[in-house]
């Protein structure tokens, strides 16, 4: 009875887990549906065609304008007693700068140059006294009126050089020295410069750009300038004078000039930052965290059309922290495309719209 028992319960269980095996079959239980992946949960947003502005910051010095240092020099070999001005100091015109001498090359020559003139004029006098008793001919007389004027010519420029004078030179501007070429006891030769000064009004900035930030450096285009040894100083409106045509071989960038308004107190070879607005107009613009790097070293974005994911590889234009402009032809305005989930995407996947 017992093993008849045993078996009854073994087939009636058999019956049971085929009968659920045959159910499990007929309605699919337990089975994926067929060609069905994984859902990413993305958020969207529309793409806009606007205007969008970006800032563009670039940094430089504050320097003299190309060619527009006033050197001081004379003319005559001399010896420096004493410097009386120090590098960055601003000097008004007519201010002492160097204390000079004669150096004793320069002692003989003027001593000739003088000894020259005196004889000069005595020999002229004589040649006119001569002519009026008939003993000189016009020749001589003509001849002995040039030399004296030769000679008083090369004394009076050693004279208006400084020679014989005064012994200090002086500044014909306002300016700021920008630096002192010679030292105490030093010989300098004819020509020689003494100390460069820098006007006021003739100092700028020089800026490096990025030569695919040429766009926004514009001759004439506005520009905030911040010096940047100074944190509390207020930023200075300044125009942009000038854009080179060439990349710095040392920095790679392109160098700008900026012209700044009357009375701009900045340090001569100070640091500065500059700010350029740039605008594009008409722009396809998307939340910047919409696009990502890929391992092409491009770009990319998703847009979503009938719950599935595609990829565009995208260049990006004008950004600022919250937006960014893309170019591509197959993204257009209006377009959904995602800002969250974006980076579990792959092209072609589905994906369900979160609010």
């Amino acid at each position: 009875m017992k093993t008849k028992r045993t078996i009854v319960v073994a087939i009636a269980v058999l019956i049971i887990i085929a009968a659920l095996v045959w159910i499990a079959q007929r309605f699919g239980l337990g089975k994926e549906e067929k060609g069905a992946g994984p859902v990413a949960q993305v958020q969207v947003a529309k793409v806009e065609r606007k205007t969008i502005t970006e800032k563009v910051i670039v940094y430089g010095s504050v320097v003299a304008q190309p060619g527009k240092t006033h050197s001081v020099s004379v003319a005559f070999e001399t010896r420096v007693r004493h410097i009386l001005v120090a590098p960055g100091q601003f000097v008004q015109e007519n201010d002492s700068l160097i204390e000079i001498e004669l150096s004793p090359a320069a002692q003989v020559q003027f001593q000739q140059a003088k000894n020259a003139a005196e004889a000069a004029r005595n020999e002229l006098k004589q040649t006119q006294e001569r002519f009026n008793l008939k003993l000189a001919t016009n020749q001589d007389l003509s001849g002995a009126e040039k030399t004296a004027r030769d000679t008083e010519a090369q004394l009076a420029a050693l004279q208006r050089a400084g020679a014989g004078g005064d012994n200090r030179i002086h500044s014909d501007i306002s300016g700021v020295i920008a630096k002192v070429d010679g030292q105490d006891g030093q010989i300098v030769p004819a020509g020689g410069p003494l100390v460069e000064i820098v006007a006021e009004n003739e100092i700028e900035v020089k800026l490096g750009v990025e030569a695919e930030d040429l766009s926004a450096a514009q001759e004439g285009a506005p520009i905030k300038i911040v010096a940047l040894n100074d944190p509390t100083a207020a930023k200075v409106d300044g125009t942009i004078r000038l854009v080179t045509r060439r990349i710095d071989p040392t920095t790679r960038l392109v160098d700008i000039y900026v012209a700044l308004p009357e009375g701009t107190k900045l340090l001569l070879d100070g640091y500065v930052r500059g700010e350029i607005q740039r605008t594009e107009k008409n722009a396809l613009v998307v939340p910047r965290s919409a696009v990502l790097p890929n391992e092409s070293r491009e770009f990319e974005v998703f847009t979503v059309a009938n719950n599935r994911a595609t990829r565009h590889t995208v260049k990006i234009g004008a950004e600022n922290p919250n937006e960014i402009q893309v170019l591509a032809g197959d993204v257009h305005d209006g377009d959904p495309v995602v800002t969250v989930g974006n980076y579990e995407l792959e092209d072609g996947m589905t994906v369900e719209i979160k609010k």
